[in-house]
């Protein structure tokens, strides 16, 4: 049986920023089907890292393709396939939730409610915000509105820093499941960077653990299975190696 296509490649890349090295060596994939979790200390280079996979800042080495496409090549063309959820604070401020997500749809070609997944908004409790400007917003209702930017035309790659973080329990655990559906019944992929071991034991299909800047361990969809607990502790473990 043929592997499901990779939807996300990324070999041997480093980044940084005026040319210091923040992350070094790295080498990661997400096909279809596949659920990713990235784990890391704070200043350990996650952010960094999806930074470079979304062609934000350039490698100094390596390279990433996505959907087959040369992220540096051809970064239009590889952007078109994968949709990430920017930082609450990174949202333009004086747009409304609306307004912003028709700019994206506009950037897209899609209309501006042409989600994957039936009605988005409904569905996360914004109907009442989509006037409000961002910068009136609350941190939650802000990650809210960078997911369903990120899912806006159906992009097969999902690449979200934490934004499950600020959500409320309801928000959080309907996202959860639509991802879900869309990854395991529609052959999405998605790298969510998190501090939650208990989502990423809950929801992904593997992990890797980034210290300083380099991917320090790795776990598969079996040493997930174990459940939340039992990966908490290997995260633990894996924490104590690298800080001796």
């Amino acid at each position: 049986m043929a592997e499901p296509p990779a939807l996300l490649r990324a070999h041997a890349i480093a980044a940084g920023y005026d040319r210091h090295r923040v992350i070094n060596a790295v080498d990661l994939g997400v096909r279809s089907g596949e659920w990713l979790g990235l784990l890391g200390a704070n200043g350990s280079g996650k952010s960094t890292l999806l930074r470079a996979l979304t062609g934000q800042i350039p490698l100094l080495e390596g390279c990433i393709n996505i959907a087959g496409i040369d992220l540096a090549r051809a970064p239009e063309q590889a952007k078109h396939h994968f949709g990430a959820a920017v930082d609450g604070a990174d949202l333009p401020q004086s747009l409304t939730p609306r307004q912003y997500l028709e700019m994206v749809a506009s950037i897209r070609g899609c209309h501006a409610y042409a989600w994957p997944c039936g009605d988005l908004i409904a569905a996360l409790s914004l109907t009442s915000w989509m006037r409000t400007r961002i910068a009136d917003c609350s941190l939650g209702t802000r990650m809210k509105v960078a997911l369903a930017g990120a899912l806006l035309g159906g992009p097969k790659l999902l690449i979200l820093d934490e934004s499950l973080n600020g959500l409320d329990p309801v928000a959080n655990w309907r996202i959860r499941h639509i991802l879900a559906d869309l990854v395991h019944n529609r052959g999405y992929g998605v790298l969510l960077s998190s501090h939650s071991t208990e989502t990423i034991a809950l929801a992904c299909t593997g992990a890797l653990f980034l210290d300083d800047g380099r991917i320090a361990h790795r776990w598969s969809a079996t040493d997930l299975a174990q459940g939340p607990r039992q990966f908490e502790a290997s995260v633990m473990r894996v924490l104590g190696e690298t800080i001796q």
